[in-house]
């Protein structure tokens, strides 16, 4: 990367190097714009980071100009879902739709990277490493660029940040956030091309927590023909499940294991007896605006659900590319941020309402979300309507809410005709009342998410302003801050 000046200035100064950040350099360049970069590391994150693309974000790379870097940094096609029920050896298939392209799966480390390698060469994009943000630098009232920490002023007619779920400018802008802890996913590398079903996302419940998996390459195929076959458990594991190193481990073996089929089962085995495991937190973060007079949210920085739908990195396009057009109707205006604002929360509303209620399907904890999960296998494996509806509304090529209240109705109603039957067999009528309350009960908790971000969509559709910038003392802000990102780090390492 190449060195800043004392003082910069740019069109627009992005603040985060990672996948969103370099994505959203890429999509502003591409309206004429210069862009600086700010990255506070000085290498690759060490966090496990998400590596599944659907269609939508491959076709959002194709437009960008970077879909053929990343195919030479070693991605791999996926071109639907395998969905196995509990203790089943037999899947369901969720194809992606025919014309909606493939997937792609690739190690993040090598994916940052080879959009990074392209990006260098574009002579509107400066990337600038160790350039860690301290303060805003605000002109009556508006955002006008950053401070880093070595004293360098970088100004733009707006800044973006992109530095991910715990944005520290986020919270410089003061742009208010709910966060929950929800779990933990480890990752496990298996070697060797052992899913059931080549070219496909892997989904197994039953256990404490789902496995998603994928196969990917650990590096381009010329560069280690004899290494290129793997494949990646991301397991989920509740909080509290186990407290060491040892006991997790067991807690693995014996409560996720047998859950998969032989050949992963084994490679499971092997890669627990001599990997270090790498790991995240899963945390729910929800905003209610992603932009204020002179600045604006893109990626994780503006929000992010359970990493279940594997849509973390589609949704980052999604923004990005969303806020280029706004800037190309706009330019760099307040204007322009006001449209983005609106647009932005038409698809990540959907997306947050799925994939909590997904998850609560899949992790199956409690009678009632057990017997919606039986009912959502059964109703994929009914017709493929319901299938490919569902793999429509998963890989985010339908993005209204509607459209996904009215797929989670189908299962609720599937569900409840499932545990009708079943409780007339086992105890009568009283246990039919017991059987569909519960389910019902547990359908209400995701039916009203579903609800509140319909109207909180509808609601910012009719917004006509941004968010003041709000008055703070910058000094006790900062301090807060850096606490706040140390406590964070700590929470953040979960397997050592």
């Amino acid at each position: 990367m190449r060195n800043a000046l004392a003082e910069s200035h740019a069109d627009f100064v992005v603040v985060g190097g990672g996948f969103a950040g370099l994505n959203a350099a890429a999509a502003l360049a591409r309206t004429g714009a210069t862009v600086t970069v700010l990255e506070a590391l000085d290498g690759a994150n060490p966090t496990f980071r998400g590596e599944l693309l659907h269609p939508r974000g491959v076709r959002a790379l194709a437009t960008l100009g970077l879909k053929d870097a990343v195919l030479r940094a070693g991605a791999l096609p996926v071109r639907g879902f395998a969905a196995f029920a509990a203790h089943s050896a037999s899947p369901v298939l969720l194809p992606y739709p025919r014309g909606s392209g493939m997937g792609l799966t690739i190690e993040h480390g090598r994916l940052v990277a080879g959009i990074r390698g392209e990006l260098a060469k574009n002579p509107c994009i400066q990337l600038v490493s160790r350039a860690r943000v301290r303060d805003l630098v605000t002109q009556r009232g508006r955002v006008s660029g950053v401070r880093t920490t070595d004293g360098r002023v970088h100004r733009a007619s707006v800044l973006i940040a992109a530095d991910g779920r715990h944005s520290r400018v986020r919270k410089l802008l003061g742009i208010g956030s709910t966060s929950r802890l929800l779990s933990y996913s480890l990752a496990i590398p298996l070697d060797g091309d052992v899913l059931p079903e080549p070219e496909h996302g892997h989904v197994f419940v039953g256990a404490p927590g789902p496995i998603l998996a994928y196969g990917y390459r650990s590096g381009p195929e010329e560069e280690h023909p004899r290494d290129a076959a793997k494949v990646r458990l991301c397991i989920d594991v509740p909080l509290g499940a186990a407290t060491g190193t040892d006991e997790l481990l067991a807690y693995l073996r014996d409560g996720y294991a047998p859950l998969l089929p032989r050949a992963m089962r084994e490679a499971m085995q092997r890669s627990l007896r001599r990997e270090v495991l790498a790991s995240s937190a899963n945390h729910a973060i929800y905003t209610d605006a992603c932009a204020v007079p002179g600045a604006a949210l893109v990626g994780d920085s503006g929000g992010c659900s359970h990493p279940i739908t594997a849509t973390g990195m589609t949704t980052a396009l999604h923004d990005v590319t969303t806020l280029a057009a706004c800037v190309s109707a706009h330019g760099a205006t307040d204007d322009a941020l006001v449209a983005y604002q609106r647009r932005r929360y038409r698809f990540v509303r959907s997306r947050e309402a799925f994939t909590h209620s997904l998850y609560e399907v899949l992790r199956g904890q409690g009678a009632g979300a057990r017997q919606l999960q039986e009912g959502t296998f059964f109703y994929w494996r009914a017709a493929e309507r319901g299938r490919r509806a569902s793999i429509d509304v998963l890989s985010g090529d339908e993005e209204s809410v509607a459209a996904f209240v009215s797929e989670y109705v189908r299962v609720v109603a599937t569900s409840s005709w499932l545990a009708c039957g079943r409780g007339f067999k086992d105890g009568g009528l009283r246990e039919v009342v017991v059987r569909v309350g519960g389910l019902l009960a547990t359908a209400r908790d995701g039916m009203g998410l579903a609800v509140g971000k319909a109207l909180s969509t509808l609601a910012m559709e009719h917004s006509i302003v941004l968010d003041a910038l709000p008055r703070r003392d910058s000094s006790a802000l900062r301090v807060a801050l850096d606490s706040s990102e140390r406590a964070l780090a700590a929470a953040e390492t979960f397997v050592a």
